[in-house]
């Protein structure tokens, strides 16, 4: 192989180029698309790493990137060049179904890269994949390091109150205040009664520790026989 070869198949790779055949390629040329391929879902693969490694979830799904980039690589590389060959792979992958769950939104995100950077690869445009792959490292440092109005805001939860209708009705008018004073955008979600009994419901945005203890003791100094139950998930502070 001549160095002239390789300039033309760097040059094939990097930029593209009018070839009509596969033969046209040569294995220079060939060699340097899957080389990118498979560099670039390596990079993929640790950038998954990274992005989940201080989380309990994912399946570990980047441990296949390398094969799924190298196998839509070559796939689409001989697809291209044939209208037959397209058809039948339009034809089989309308029969394939995959059942298995994503866990992670994330997941598809990383997964759709890494079919991006195989067909950048597979189209002989690597300048277009190195372009992708900065703007998804941008993307992935702005998730991870987040200003405030990007990251989560709150959490939710649910204040649950059980108590005899009299209770309810007697002490309704000082539960409104106690509440909307100790618990963030409370919203009264819903009322049920049964015979004697009521339950009300309120789900609220966020809730400090402090004020928590402080809405359980107010309000069951309003209603000492109430059963009340405070579910809240998300980042509570003290």
């Amino acid at each position: 192989m001549t160095i002239e070869e390789l300039k033309r198949a760097a040059g094939v790779v990097m930029f593209g180029g009018d070839v009509r055949e596969v033969a046209d390629l040569g294995l220079a040329t060939l060699s340097l698309s899957l080389a990118a391929s498979l560099a670039s879902s390596i990079l993929l693969s640790w950038a998954y790493s990274a992005f989940f490694g201080s989380r309990a979830t994912g399946s570990n799904v980047h441990r296949a990137f390398p094969l799924i980039s190298l196998a839509v690589t070559a796939i689409f590389i001989c697809v291209q060049f044939s209208l037959p060959l397209s058809l039948g792979l339009l034809g089989s992958l309308s029969v394939v179904r995959f059942r298995t769950p994503i866990k992670e939104p994330e997941e598809i995100g990383f997964i759709m890269l890494v079919i991006a950077s195989a067909l950048c690869c597979a189209s002989f445009n690597v300048a277009f994949l190195i372009a992708i792959l900065v703007a998804a490292g941008v993307a992935m440092a702005i998730l991870r390091w987040s200003p405030a109005f990007l990251s989560r805001r709150s959490g939710s939860g649910t204040l649950v109150i059980r108590c005899s209708v009299d209770q309810y009705r007697n002490a309704l008018p000082a539960l409104v205040p106690i509440i909307e004073a100790h618990l963030r955008r409370p919203s009264f979600d819903s009322l049920s009664t049964a015979d004697s009994e009521c339950v009300l419901t309120w789900s609220f945005q966020k809730v400090s520790l402090v004020k928590s203890a402080e809405l359980e003791r107010k309000l069951q100094e309003q209603l000492p026989d109430a059963k009340l139950g405070l579910y809240y998930h998300g980042h509570a502070n003290a």
